[in-house]
Order: C-alpha cells, then sequence, then structure tokens
C-alpha cells in the first residue's frame, strides 16, 4: 500500500468469494463502502491506522448505491 496526498492505496481480499480487488482510502475516514469487481458483494473497507499497510474489509450491511 502506498500513501499520496493523504490517500492510502492498496489491495483488500473480498471476504465473500476471495478476488484482490484495489481501493484508495482516507486514513481515520469512515469506512468507503465499494463493491466487489468479481462477485458484487457490497464491502466496506477501511484503513486501520495511517501507519499501517493493512485495510480492513468487512460484508456491508447496505447495498452499494446505483
Amino acid at each position: 500500500m502506498t500513501t499520496t496526498d493523504g490517500a492510502l492505496h492498496g489491495t483488500y481480499r473480498c471476504p465473500v468469494c476471495g478476488h484482490r480487488d484495489s481501493i484508495e482510502v482516507m486514513p481515520d475516514a469512515p469506512a468507503k463502502r465499494t463493491k466487489c469487481s468479481y462477485c458484487g458483494a457490497a464491502l466496506d473497507v477501511t484503513a486501520r491506522s495511517a501507519e499501517t499497510v493493512n485495510l480492513d474489509v468487512k460484508v456491508a450491511e447496505e447495498p452499494v448505491p446505483g
């Protein structure tokens, strides 16, 4: 994961199908709602901290709008 202008760029593994996707998140921001590009599961992705290269991913309670 790399940092650019405060944003963190990294990859996560979908907890539903195991597919890897890339994403950009802001540290200390609310979860970013996204959709797995393979299975379409709605996911919430957050950075664990501004200093770490780890993302926290969980299945979202609501679907991704649109």
